[in-house]
């Protein structure tokens, strides 16, 4: 997943997230300071915690500040944080969502969802990868 944090007057960051690969000691650390297990942590930040993302925000600065204190993260405002999928993230989800036991109707609902990120992210350039992709509509 791809995570821009945009602080009113700072500077733009931009990270890749993927939770796979985040080392065991580091998840220690995040469900230490998110008071739930690492899946629970990768659910909530996909669904919209906003404690989950502001624990993930302060993981991403982390890396570039090894001191940085939870307590000292930036107040910040919900909208300065945006997480997206990747384009590889959302055919994954598209693929389960189609074996998922649903309602055609909530079936459809969601698949439109998905589609709508889907054409987001490919037009931000991302590809899914071991599939060709073109500028064209399906």
């Amino acid at each position: 997943m791809h995570v821009t944090y945009s602080p009113e007057g700072g500077d733009v960051q931009r990270w890749s997230f993927d939770p796979d690969r985040v080392r065991q000691s580091e998840a220690e650390l995040i469900e230490k300071r998110y008071g739930q297990n690492w899946d629970k942590f990768r659910a909530d930040v996909q669904s919209g915690s906003a404690k989950a993302r502001r624990v993930l925000l302060w993981h991403l600065m982390r890396r570039d500040h090894h001191t940085l204190r939870f307590e000292d993260l930036p107040d910040f405002y919900t909208g300065e944080l945006l997480v997206e999928h990747s384009a590889d993230e959302l055919a994954a989800l598209k693929d389960r969502l189609m074996k998922a036991n649903l309602s055609d109707e909530d079936r459809e609902q969601m698949l439109v969802a998905l589609d709508i990120e889907i054409t987001e992210a490919l037009a931000r350039g991302e590809q899914i990868e071991g599939k060709a992709t073109s500028n064209n509509a399906d």
